[in-house]
């Protein structure tokens, strides 16, 4: 009876040796696994950018290096840990299909996330306007976009809704490629928006003087570019349609710093409505004449 008490306390402790020893493997190959992870995402985005040139492409490669690498690292782990990852697989295989049906709406974002890092309509930093809400590009993630608004806050869009939507990109970029002795690609980048207003003016004000008195309301507005060194950039103010009950005027203008858009606008507005008012030039607005007849 002792003897055999002793054989079972020897077979459990050869056990609980053999679990230490593999528990340890395990943990250690995991740790390596998650550690490689890290280190090769970091490499693979430090190489991107330097050759690249391109932050957004580089943050999304580096994620999917990142979890090809801890996949992997999970089934290592399991292997040694006496895990049939073969039947693992094989059942994942049998089951892709399902997973396939259940996960589509990520596995739509993952592939709109790809789509739109490979084909670029917009970069980090551009300022894009998609569904009528227009904000700053932060990021571009495996299944989401990033943008700030002007008022502070985040918004995170998935990339399916991003893909499948009319994007406006009010960001220009003028790149010049210059192939230099150290192979250094020097890009200028200039973000520009332009400002679009229609104002109505009575009929019975004069036109040009109307066009003088608006352009000089808003070429003196501060961050209006006024077009003299670059004459693409001109002022236009010209009649746009003749309404019911009003000259309806086209006014364009682009501005020169980006981040003060809106406030520029409404300074642009305000200017031009006292510039108005201070010449007797009446806005009109919509009203229904009654002629009664006795």
């Amino acid at each position: 009876m002792k003897e055999k008490l002793t054989n079972i306390l020897y077979l459990m402790l050869d056990e609980l040796i053999n679990a230490i020893v593999v528990g340890s493997k395990a943990i250690f190959i995991l740790i390596f696994g998650i550690w490689l992870a890290y280190f090769i995402a970091g490499r693979v985005r430090k190489i991107l950018l330097r050759t690249l040139k391109d932050e957004m492409l580089s943050n999304f490669l580096s994620k999917l290096a990142f979890v090809g690498i801890m996949v992997m690292a999970v089934v290592v782990t399991l292997g040694t840990m006496g895990v049939q990852t073969t039947s693992i697989i094989a059942a994942l295989g049998a089951a892709g299909l399902a997973i396939a049906l259940a996960l589509k709406d990520s596995l739509s974002n993952l592939a709109s996330g790809i789509m739109l890092v490979v084909f670029r309509p917009f970069t980090k930093s551009d300022t894009i306007e998609v569904n009528g809400k227009i904000g700053i590009v932060e990021d571009i993630s495996l299944f989401h976009t990033y943008m700030k608004m002007p008022d502070g806050k985040l918004i995170i869009t998935p990339n399916t809704n991003i893909a499948t939507s009319e994007v406006i990109n009010y960001t220009t970029m003028h790149a010049k490629r210059i192939q230099a002795k150290n192979e250094e690609i020097i890009s200028n980048k200039e973000v520009v928006r332009r400002i679009d207003w229609l104002v109505g003016v009575s009929y019975t004000s004069d036109i040009d003087k109307v066009k003088d008195i608006i352009y000089k309301a808003v070429v003196n507005t501060e961050n209006i570019n006024n077009g003299k060194e670059d004459t693409s950039k001109k002022i236009f103010i010209g009649v746009n349609e003749l309404q019911s009950s009003s000259i309806e005027f086209a006014v364009r203008a682009w501005v020169i710093d980006n981040g003060l858009f809106f406030s520029t606008k409404c300074n642009m507005i305000e200017n031009v409505k006292k510039a108005l008012d201070s010449n007797n030039i009446e806005i009109p607005y919509n009203k229904l004449d009654v002629n009664l007849i006795k």
